[in-house]
């Protein structure tokens, strides 16, 4: 049996990395002899055209895709260009989204065939074994799916107790060069599970409310093989890493005796981090931390459930600032509760916080008790266009603040962010000497967006060699293409080709001579 995996579109301001539970999906399901790939489109350009050729080239049997809901609509579009051109391929579809939705779109999306709810890996598997065998699904925890003309959704499939029988994830079947070409970060967890009930958050009735750990020596490993992958640092991305001090230490005091110190970044809780913790952390690497740090107003953070104070915000935030670790605070405007006086609130508090926040606005995504309970909570949602809950529109009404009066604070807020970047353009085309980290902005800006024309123009897969000649020339000669396809001056083109190389990104193949090729 053949498997498609499908990664939809993901906006970039998101920050996209290489699809963690994508690979690890796909690991599980290579372990048990599944013939599987995965389609990646946020580095790869979508089309039904490319359907076509990998369906005549690879011929899947099933094509699963992940999806959240701001990029939903993206994933069915995808699976229905699927169904099309192959109708009796098999779609599934998994994720948070799906999860808490499934109902409405097996009843409204027809060509989806399954839903696999929660963890994906074994209720997927039996899925599989099942379809090949021509056996019924009733006996799938987990799934849901038509019958008869009804939806049915079988029971809840209990989580995984031990989840280190998962192995490594695939990430060999991700072209992991594309986003180390544009800078991105690596992910990896270290376990699964949030005690917490933030009423905007489904992660813990997705992955439950009892933290399950992989071992300390297997995340060291893993840990370990990323550092060698290129990446410039690795992203850990459990719900809370700092939920256990002493597993904490044991990760960090790992990482440390075997060498393998790296930049790296995670997520805490403002009531979980502590002086001797987080001198730790940066010992091992760490040099950044994101606080979900959600209200300056602490009514609002008792009404959401958060369990934590403002106060503990700016211990935790100064002691950040105290050991040298970048703390980045997170907040969400349009809560339960919120004025334009509680509003403002907020924004003065993260000005005087730190040099690094954001804001988003409320998207009460489906599964999440905002929406479920949203008369309680004096919340009118507005719409179910889902292209809309990107967190960056306002989708909700309060009562005592105008969705669009949040949207234009928010606004204001990313307006100055991209004001100060064209200063920055500005003083650098004059020839002006910038400091240190405003100098990384541009150049960072500029080699994204170089990057990102040169994969999804497919420059490399394009290119035809002209004649041969030494290496400097068959350099040249490829600089002067993509110069001529790009935005790019030759001299910055010769400059992001150098790079790109040197991070063995892009090479020249002279195997194949006389027809070098570039790869």
């Amino acid at each position: 049996m053949k498997v498609l995996l499908i990664n939809p579109p993901y906006p970039f301001e998101e920050s996209p990395t290489p699809p963690f539970g994508l690979t690890s999906l796909a690991a599980y399901l290579l372990e048990r002899g599944i013939d599987v790939r995965i389609e990646d489109y946020i580095i790869t350009r979508f089309s039904c055209e490319r359907v076509r050729r990998l369906i005549d080239e690879y011929k899947p049997d099933v094509v699963g895709s992940t999806g959240v809901t701001m990029n939903i609509n993206n994933a069915l579009e995808i699976l229905k260009c699927y169904k099309e051109e192959k109708p009796d391929i098999v779609t599934v579809m998994g994720g948070p989204h799906v999860t808490f939705d499934a109902e409405n779109v097996l009843s409204q999306k027809q060509h989806v065939d399954y839903i696999v709810r929660g963890e994906g890996e074994i209720t997927f598997t039996e899925m599989l074994e099942r379809l090949e065998a021509g056996d019924s699904m009733q006996e799938v925890l987990g799934l849901s799916y038509r019958q008869n003309g009804s939806v049915v959704h079988n029971p809840n499939r209990p989580l995984i107790p031990n989840i280190n029988i998962l192995p490594f994830p695939a990430r060999h079947l991700i072209p992991l060069s594309k986003y180390r070409a544009m800078g991105m970060s690596i992910n990896m967890i270290t376990s699964r599970g949030c005690p917490f009930g933030c009423i905007f958050c489904v992660g813990s009735k997705m992955v439950g409310k009892k933290l399950r750990y992989f071992d300390t020596d297997r995340v060291v490993e893993e840990f370990g093989m990323l550092t060698k992958l290129g990446f410039k640092q690795i992203n850990i991305v459990d719900d809370l890493f700092t939920s256990n001090k002493k597993r904490c230490f044991a990760v960090c005091d790992g990482i440390i005796d075997k060498g393998f110190a790296f930049p790296w970044t995670g997520f805490a809780r403002v009531d979980t981090v502590s002086r001797d913790l987080l001198e730790k952390l940066k010992e091992s690497g760490c040099t950044w931390l994101c606080f979900g740090t959600e209200s300056g107003n602490q009514e609002i953070l008792d009404r959401i459930k958060k369990k934590i104070t403002v106060e503990q915000t700016r211990r935790a935030i100064d002691l950040c600032h105290e050991v040298g670790i970048e703390p980045f605070a997170s907040f969400i405007l349009g809560l339960p509760g919120e004025t334009r006086e509680t509003a403002q609130q907020t924004i003065d508090f993260a000005k005087n916080l730190t040099k690094n926040y954001g804001f988003h606005i409320l998207a009460p995504f489906p599964g999440t008790e905002v929406r479920d309970k949203s008369e309680e909570y004096g919340m009118t949602i507005t719409t179910d266009d889902w292209d809309r809950y990107d967190a960056n529109q306002s989708i909700a009404e309060t009562g005592g603040i105008p969705g669009a009066e949040i949207e234009r604070m928010v606004n204001e807020f990313n307006e100055m962010i991209n004001e100060y970047i064209d200063e920055l353009k500005v003083k650098k085309e004059r020839g002006e000497e910038l400091g240190e980290s405003d100098d990384e902005i541009i150049t960072g800006i500029k080699t994204f967006l170089f990057t990102h024309n040169f994969i999804f123009n497919e420059l490399v897969e394009s290119y035809v060699p002209g004649v041969n000649g030494s290496r400097e020339d068959i350099i040249e000669n490829f600089t002067q293409y993509v110069a001529m396809n790009t935005d790019s001056s030759a001299e910055e083109s010769r400059k992001q080709i150098d790079r790109l190389i040197s991070m063995n990104c892009i090479i020249v193949d002279e195997k194949h001579n006389p027809a070098i090729r570039w790869n």
